[in-house]
């Protein structure tokens, strides 16, 4: 029996802002997974977005919001893992930049 393979992997979308990837694989299927975008502001690594479904979930993480995980209504038995992790993949390539002014925002609000 082949043991559960893991891959992680980083995306860098600009010399600032990465997307780490970690996938948790078995017979070519993803079982479990964690795509998290961060960024450098201010010299100091901050996390943006998060979506995985490490809680026995599949959620999402709007750290602009808060920390706590925001379930997804995606019905799992119609779409896989794979898929899922394709399609965040590209929204959150398509989202960074307005995902980091939304962090960028809550930030400066929270000075005030």
């Amino acid at each position: 029996m082949k043991a559960i393979k893991v891959k992680k992997f980083t995306t860098v979308l600009t010399s600032e802002d990465y997307l780490d990837v970690t996938l948790y694989i078995d017979k070519k299927r993803i079982l479990k997974f964690a795509l998290n975008y961060r960024c450098v502001l201010g010299n100091k690594w901050h996390q943006i977005y998060r979506v995985d479904n490490f809680h026995g979930f599949l959620h999402e993480q709007r750290f602009w919001r808060t920390k706590e995980p925001i379930p997804l209504k995606v019905m799992e038995e119609k779409f896989s893992n794979d898929k899922i992790v394709e399609d965040y993949t590209e929204i959150i390539i398509l989202n960074f930049q307005k995902y980091k002014e939304y962090y960028k925002k809550s930030k400066e609000s929270e000075k005030r």
